[in-house]
């Protein structure tokens, strides 16, 4: 059993669909998505029918997507760690390999490629702020607060890794109870875990969910395997995934930011198109269309006029 997930609340369904339609379009490598989900669900959702743990709905090709509710009242990222030690132990305990995505990134080279990568170690991204050496003066604080909490650090790590992505298998389970673990030691003083971060990167904890993903990495006896940025469409090399930053595809007014010397971005394009052509249709044929149309007129003015 090969299980995904991701979480959506408000208009992140939105990029729910698209993650999907993305997967499907790359050879969905996998039997079920599980959506965890707080507030109400979106109308466009096909029908409905109770699963073992929720709500569930088939795709054409016997997919299952299933919603299941959030319990929690964090930011969103970070219920991450306590999720995903509910997805392992809880919701699919028997199953083989994990992967998690954000519900704005998408999938643009072949999904059998998650399964390879993460039979060599618990599979990790370097975020797009990647440059942390073992003389960073965060990082050698995380290394004392690891010895306040008896943690031993195990890899001697020098990059950032984003918490956007983790693939896992039942033999690497381990590693999210670490990041669980190692959650519940930065909460203490990270500040409120109700916004999505209050400091700033002067300070030992800039956001829990992802320093404490980062320490996990540091301190866990689970072999890792790491890609750079490029995975996530930072850089040229090997991408996976395109993982936007700032606003997402669907909130951007691609006009009016023309106009503001913003351009259209490879996510922007690719989300349009995968709404346009995937099984999951959140929005009519004919704005989608007219969402394309404006996205090629604006990339063709961009050749005349832009930000210098």
């Amino acid at each position: 059993m090969i299980v995904f997930t991701t979480l959506a609340e408000n208009d992140y369904f939105l990029g729910v669909a698209a993650l999907i339609n993305s997967m499907v379009k790359h050879g969905t490598y996998g039997d079920k998505m599980i959506v965890g989900y707080r507030g109400d669900l979106p109308k466009w959702l096909p029908s409905l029918s109770p699963s073992r743990n929720g709500q569930s709905f088939m795709l054409s090709n016997n997919f299952e997507v299933e919603f299941v509710p959030v319990i929690g009242s964090l930011h969103m990222v970070h219920e991450k760690p306590k999720w995903f030690r509910y997805l392992t132990e809880v919701l699919e305990p028997g199953s083989d390999e994990y992967f998690f995505f954000d519900s704005d990134i998408l999938i643009i080279n072949r999904m059998s490629f998650f399964g390879e990568w993460v039979k060599q170690g618990v599979a990790l991204c370097e975020d797009v702020n990647y440059d942390m050496g073992l003389t960073h003066p965060i990082r050698k604080q995380w290394v004392e607060l690891c010895q306040q909490n008896e943690k031993n650090v195990t890899n001697q790590l020098s990059r950032y890794i984003n918490s956007g992505f983790l693939g896992w298998t039942k033999e690497t389970s381990d590693f999210v109870v670490d990041w669980d673990e190692c959650s519940m030691i930065m909460a203490k003083i990270s500040g409120d875990m109700k916004k999505f971060r209050v400091n700033d990167r002067t300070k030992v904890v800039l956001s829990t969910n992802q320093d404490s993903l980062n320490m996990a990495a540091m301190v866990t006896k689970c072999p890792l395997s790491v890609i750079g940025p490029a995975a996530m469409g930072f850089h040229f090399g090997l991408k996976l995934m395109l993982h936007p930053l700032g606003p997402k595809p669907w909130t951007r007014k691609f006009f009016k930011e023309f106009l503001m010397g913003i351009p259209v971005r490879s996510a922007d394009v690719m989300f349009w198109e995968v709404l346009g052509t995937g099984e999951l249709r959140p929005y009519s044929k004919g704005f989608i269309q007219r969402k394309k149309l404006v996205i090629k007129l604006v990339r063709f003015l961009t050749r005349f006029y832009g930000r210098k």
